[in-house]
């Protein structure tokens, strides 16, 4: 994957200008919660440098003889030092931390690695779009040909232990899952696949979704926005381990979905859906998240490394060591996961 250098003067001036009377102190804090609101919504906070002497030092490195314009090891991000959770309303950050820690008893589902289409389930999705939208309103058969892998869910899986669940491939459904009568019964729900918040074409209507298997019936290889917020789940913490998971839709999404109050637009994606199925705190990405290095599944399964972590230190913690990694530093592989609820939340129990 193609990955360009990062503008770190505009991080920098970003960070003055957003932080300006609270630039010098704000560092220190061990967790910030943070409400973003317009383009922000799309931005992650933590890829803010947060001082001029670590970026005069990245300059002098870079430009050295030798020097390397992707290494930014030293850089003092604002995701470094504090935690961060991304907040979507004040009275919504008040009511997740003061909701009730989930009962179910197992501590872990994971859910991901789609089979890529045959010829049939082509043939399906070809008919269906033809019936909801026609053929201009059809996902390329391409998106279902490059499944994210199931690794990262196994090593959670296996650190979680006992009661721990992966499903994957053809039981990885979006039937099978609208079906699933113990979804309930998992603290912890983790999706390794595609996500898909925009539309198809631009004239298509953008139906949030995730990617699944193509299952009997009506299947249509999407968990839909719909079908997510109609789950009942009981879960302290969702992980999209997928692209662009943390993105927003259009209010459209939600009256489709049948979903006419509440919330704020920054929510009318697969965030929003999962957390009116009862998801109390969602990770989600930002952007495209890259197989290279290793890096999302790096990132994922350090969460998981200690016990008794908070969501947002667990997460940081995993960050610190993508950065501190050359091959990593760059923040297109760490910086794109956001905690939408309560990052100081336990993890796992």
């Amino acid at each position: 994957m193609l990955t360009y250098p990062f503008d770190v003067d505009a991080s920098r001036e970003l960070y003055v200008r957003l932080f300006a009377p609270i630039a010098e102190v704000l560092p220190g804090h061990r967790h910030i919660i943070f409400e973003p609101d317009g383009a922000l919504l799309k931005l992650p906070i933590n890829l803010l440098v947060t001082d001029d002497a670590s970026l005069a030092r990245y300059k002098q490195a870079s430009t050295a003889r030798g020097g390397d314009e992707y290494d930014f090891r030293g850089i003092a991000w604002l995701g470094r030092g504090s935690e961060i959770t991304t907040a979507v309303a004040p009275a919504a950050f008040r009511d997740v931390r003061a909701a009730r820690r989930s009962s179910a008893q197992r501590p872990y589902l994971g859910l991901g690695e789609n089979a890529p289409l045959g010829e049939v389930e082509i043939t399906r999705a070809r008919t269906r779009a033809a019936l909801e939208g026609g053929e201009n309103c059809l996902w390329s058969p391409n998106i279902w040909a490059r499944p994210i892998k199931s690794d990262e869910l196994f090593a959670a899986a296996r650190r979680l232990g006992d009661g721990s669940r992966v499903v994957t491939r053809g039981e990885f459904t979006d039937s099978a899952i609208r079906e699933m009568e113990d979804l309930a019964d998992y603290r912890i729900l983790h999706f390794a696949t595609h996500g898909l918040v925009t539309a198809p074409q631009p004239k298509c209507p953008p139906r949030p979704a995730l990617l699944t298997s193509f299952g009997q019936g009506d299947s249509d290889g999407l968990l839909t926005f719909g079908e997510i917020f109609n789950l009942r789940i009981d879960a302290d913490l969702v992980i999209l381990s997928a692209c662009d998971t943390a993105g927003s839709a259009t209010i459209g999404a939600t009256r489709e979905a049948g979903v006419t109050t509440g919330g704020d637009f920054a929510l009318d994606g697969l965030v929003r859906a999962f957390v009116g199925a009862g998801g109390r705190t969602v990770l989600a990405s930002h952007w495209p998240v890259p197989d290279d290095f290793n890096a999302t599944q790096r990132l994922i399964s350090g969460l998981f490394a200690d016990d008794g972590s908070t969501t947002a230190a667990a997460l940081r913690r995993s960050q610190l060591d993508l950065m501190d990694d050359p091959e990593t530093s760059h923040p297109f592989y760490w910086s794109a996961f956001a905690i939408v609820g309560d990052g100081a939340a336990a993890l796992a129990r």
